[in-house]
């Protein structure tokens, strides 16, 4: 499927409330190595997670460095770095892309327990994602996307956005 086809299907899902505020951008460098790209969400224009290939294997290499400089075999610092790199978000667009396409068939259930922080993004934004679920749902241990996603979604319903240990007092907005 094509990146205008999926991104309309994703967005023809997501709630009224957000519908024309927030956004899913895909990008190709046609003139780099196998044209990698990068993908974002944006809220109000201003972007919120922007990954790709060139910066997840950016990072992956920084890690895997370290981890040799320290004296780790090659398996042991490839080892050492992908839990590192799955909490971090950064993904390849490839598998991205394959994320986002494979939620459109999945129920708000399946997508809000994904591994991917950007189809748990998308869930919490999916028409799907009642408000119930919405002022219930506990984001202590989300990653920052899914988080700010809530607050933004809970925002844009009139409810109160769900507080986090020690976040009482700084008032979070996006």
């Amino acid at each position: 499927m094509r990146w205008s086809q999926l991104r309309k299907r994703l967005r023809e899902r997501f709630a009224e409330s957000v519908r024309k505020r927030v956004d899913v951008h895909q990008t190709r460098y046609r003139n780099a190595h196998d044209e990698e790209g990068e993908l974002w969400f944006s809220v109000d224009g201003s972007r919120l997670l922007s990954s790709g290939s060139a910066t997840y294997l950016l990072k992956l290499g920084f890690l895997v460095e370290e981890s040799r400089a320290k004296g780790a075999s090659w398996a042991e610092a490839y080892d050492k770095a992908w839990p590192v790199m799955e909490a971090s978000g950064l993904m390849l667009l490839e598998q991205m892309n394959r994320d986002l396409f494979d939620s459109l068939n999945q129920t708000v259930e399946e997508m809000a327990q994904h591994g991917n922080p950007l189809v748990r993004g998308l869930a919490v934004l999916d028409r799907r994602f009642g408000k119930r679920r919405l002022a219930a749902f506990e984001v202590s241990a989300e990653h920052e996307l899914v988080q700010a996603l809530v607050r933004f979604r809970c925002e844009a319903e009139g409810l109160k956005a769900p507080v986090q240990v020690g976040e009482e007092d700084r008032g979070h907005k996006l």
